[in-house]
């Protein structure tokens, strides 16, 4: 079983060190991965980042695993449709959030909060907090906490369940999938991304102390000083 665990802890490791590449190139920003365009940290892009590299090496580390204990065919793994529709409604979420949040941010832009230049730097907070109207960056998003919450309990007990289902076989060439999840734990996780989707829809007034639009409106004081920063 070495050979999976190895494998997959290098995987996870060069997984992440794309990660902060890809964000410090684009960002100037090691955690660059996590801004989105608002300029803010997003919990959105934590949850794609977490699942993409947990799942995703995972994989790798059994292929691996299997290909250096000679399995005749090391890329038959099963990936059960319980973890693809994990994934799935992951992704989903991330597309139904992105794209009510680039609405607001067209039809909204004066009452959305956004971040840049010196004096309104991303805080890591921001994954917490309300994004929009007066009170953005002042008061906790509960929903956002609540869908934090869930997702950092499912990713580890997923890794746990990971640990635990290889530790049973003998062999590597006997490890040929990844470990299911159950039911309720699924329609737990997609309750949880239902109700933060929904949360993105209702709107808030009066003006955040960094709007999208004073932002566009000019650029040369925020977006430009926050890539130099």
């Amino acid at each position: 079983m070495g050979a999976i665990y190895a494998s997959w802890g290098i995987s996870g490791a060069v997984l992440l060190g794309l990660a902060l590449w890809i964000g410090l190139a684009a960002n100037s920003r090691i955690d660059g991965i996590l801004i989105d365009e608002r300029g803010r940290y997003s919990l959105t892009h934590l949850q794609l980042f977490l699942w993409t590299i947990t799942i995703l090496s995972l994989l790798s580390g059994i292929f691996f695993g299997r290909l250096i204990h000679g399995a005749a065919n090391p890329i038959d793994i099963t990936i059960p449709g319980k973890v693809l529709g994990l994934f799935g409604i992951t992704l989903g979420s991330a597309v139904a959030s992105t794209t009510t949040k680039r609405s607001k941010d067209v039809t909204r832009a004066g009452n959305v909060a956004a971040s840049g230049g010196l004096d309104f730097k991303p805080r890591l907070a921001q994954i917490f907090l309300v994004e929009e109207g007066a009170f953005a960056d002042k008061v906790v998003d509960i929903g956002k906490f609540q869908q934090f919450v869930v997702t950092i309990l499912v990713v580890v007990a997923y890794i746990a369940a990971a640990v635990n289902e290889i530790s049973t076989h003998a062999t590597a060439q006997s490890v040929t999938s990844l470990p299911t999840i159950s039911a309720a734990v699924l329609t737990l996780f997609g309750i949880s991304h239902g109700a933060y989707v929904a949360g993105k829809i209702p709107t808030s007034s009066g003006a955040p102390p960094l709007s999208i639009e004073t932002r566009n409106e000019h650029p040369e004081d925020y977006l430009i000083q926050k890539r130099s920063a």
